[in-house]
């Protein structure tokens, strides 16, 4: 290897190089690049305009808002709700194609006196409750209403007044309203002498809770300014310690609202009974009671019913009941014939059946020859069945349950063969195997549901009725058309127990069945008072019931009052539970 040589010109530059690097300070460290924005980001910043057209180009639309769709499921759910409100004379769907109401100006409203003139055009629906039950307070399904639904009658509003007693002030107030009292129900109504539904208030029941608040000082310091009430425009003319002087600027009215005693409407004293006031230096509240008991009819109003409607202290409000929504209904019948009843109802795969229920002399189930079997024997070797005996079939369920009414027709033990019928359909048979009243058996299958069935050996048979696999004394429910439950408890030598049932799930808002029972005897159908009470229609005689589900009820022909008893009876059984119309209307 040889060895390295420098030069007199290397040496040189080498010392240059090293005086160099010496001098040279530390490095500082890089300091990040900052960007006053990014054209591009959908971003117009201060620094991007006039140089950025994407971002800050204004006739560029933005991008429409994406479309909400609501499931089919939930609009299903929805329109199965509908109701159909046809005006007398118009044809089915005609209400269809008409527009929403349209409030029209009436000047007169503003001119006339609250207390004479009410308009008769321009009222809309504020707000329906058409989820109401028979039987439920308002109350329980009506929260407190504002300015939000009733824009109009409830405006609030902003008050300003400069006085050498208080110096400028300034306040801002608000109203409510909210329905305390009321319900529909069934009954008769003595004027009128017929059997109906009604929205009853009770005398002294409150009918409107009226509330009007002022939020940043007294109504004191606003003696002179103008306030909104329930519709028109007032002036504040005198406030003292236990009232309120309101002068009408909308209405030529005059209200004098008093703490705990009453109202002045034009010097007409309405007491406290039906006005009940409680006012505060910054707080009105008025509860307007029921004068008198009140039985609003289907297709009335309120004030139909008010002897002096200026007790609601305005003409732009008033309370209508429509009657019940409507809904398809199924009848149940039980008739009396020849000393025997017979059963007809519709199942809910729309299989309509007529059976024989009883025979009255000698008291029996089914008829003099033949019997109606609802309950399954003590096992499998309790042949309850015998030879042309009707019997009743369900898949094991009661809400949503399936049922068919069938005939032993007969039994071919050499082909190991049996006939039945379904009367609402065809005759069919069904295979068994092994020997009679020993170990045949077979499979009725309905449904998709299998029924057991134990062959003994004189032409009768066992049958797992409920489908639930096995036989113990179960009984199998009647499933009509809208899920009612016809369940026959109990049958004696003298009487058949009977229970109609609405199941809960069937129910608004419900946690129970609601049940109606009967018997049945050599008398005929007795209607428990206990679980639904009857009224004797005045013109006809018969009497009628409703329950809460909106099921109706009529016993006829040789009926006792006290007894609620009759021959004949007719149920009409609705497939969706029926709610009370209440429609508060409001001109705005």
């Amino acid at each position: 290897m040889k060895p390295i040589v420098l030069t007199s010109a290397g040496v040189i530059i080498s010392f240059l190089l090293l005086l160099l690097l010496a001098s040279c300070q530390p490095a500082q460290p890089a300091q990040p690049v900052v960007y006053p924005s990014v054209c591009g980001d959908g971003v117009c910043s201060a620094s991007e305009l006039g140089t950025c057209d994407i971002d800050c180009d204004i006739n560029i639309q933005s991008q429409p808002e994406p479309v909400i769709q609501t499931p089919e499921s939930v609009l299903a759910e929805l329109r199965s709700r509908a109701r159909n409100y046809t005006p007398e004379g118009s044809a089915p769907g005609d209400d269809l194609s008409q527009p929403n109401p349209v409030a029209t100006e009436d000047n007169r409203i503003n001119i006339e006196s609250f207390t004479t003139y009410l308009p008769e055009k321009g009222f809309r629906v504020a707000s329906r409750y058409n989820l109401l039950s028979i039987g439920e307070n308002i109350s329980k399904i009506m929260g407190t209403l504002n300015q939000l639904q009733l824009r109009e009658i409830l405006r609030g509003g902003n008050m300003r007044s400069n006085t050498m007693a208080f110096g400028p002030r300034a306040a801002m107030y608000q109203q409510s309203l909210k329905l305390r009292a009321g319900k529909v129900l069934f009954g008769l109504d003595s004027e009128e002498e017929f059997v109906t539904t009604y929205l009853l208030f009770k005398e002294g029941e409150p009918i409107f809770d009226y509330v009007l608040e002022l939020n940043g000082g007294i109504f004191k310091f606003f003696e002179g300014e103008q306030i909104h009430f329930l519709g028109h425009d007032y002036v504040i003319e005198e406030v003292t310690n236990t009232s309120m002087q309101l002068v009408g600027v909308t209405t030529p009215d005059t209200i004098i609202l008093r703490n705990q005693r009453g109202v002045f409407v034009n010097d007409k004293t309405i007491s406290e009974d039906v006005l009940n006031v409680t006012f505060k230096q910054d707080y009105l509240r008025v509860i307007i009671n029921a004068p008198d008991e009140l039985k609003i009819l289907p297709g009335t109003s309120l004030r139909n019913y008010l002897l002096n409607p200026s007790i609601l202290l305005t003409n732009r409000l008033d309370l209508e009941y429509e009657g019940l929504t409507d809904a398809p209904t199924y009848n149940i019948r039980l008739r009396k014939s020849n000393g025997k009843y017979k059963l007809s109802f519709t199942t809910n795969k729309n299989l309509t059946y007529t059976v024989p229920l009883a025979n009255l002399n000698p008291f029996k189930t089914g008829d003099d020859e033949v019997s109606f079997v609802f309950k399954e024997g003590k096992n499998s070797s309790d042949y309850v069945i015998k030879a042309k005996d009707w019997f009743v079939v369900t898949n094991n369920k009661k809400y949503n349950g399936l049922t068919n009414i069938l005939r032993l027709l007969s039994i071919d033990e050499k082909n190991h063969l049996i006939t039945f019928q379904d009367p609402a359909l065809e005759k069919f048979l069904i295979y068994f195997k092994g020997t009679p009243g020993v170990n045949a058996t077979g499979e009725l299958i309905i449904d998709r549901v299998v029924h057991k069935v134990y062959v003994g050996k004189n032409d009768d048979i066992a049958v797992d009725l409920d489908g639930n696999g096995r036989i113990s004394k179960d009984i199998a429910p009647i499933v009509t058309a809208g899920n009612g439950i016809i369940m026959i408890n109990n049958a004696t030598a003298d009487m058949i127990n009977i229970s109609l049932i609405t199941p809960k799930e069937m129910r608004e808002n419900s946690k129970s069945d609601l049940k109606v029972n009967m018997v049945v005897n050599e008398d005929g159908v007795i209607i428990d008072k206990n679980s639904l009470e009857l009224i004797q229609d005045p013109e006809t005689n018969v009497l009628i019931g409703m329950t809460d589900y909106g099921t109706l009820f009529f016993l006829e022909k040789n009926v006792n009052e006290r007894m609620q008893l009759g021959d004949d009876l007719i149920i009409s059984y609705p497939i969706a539970q029926r709610f009370a119309d209440v429609i508060l209307k409001a001109y705005e």
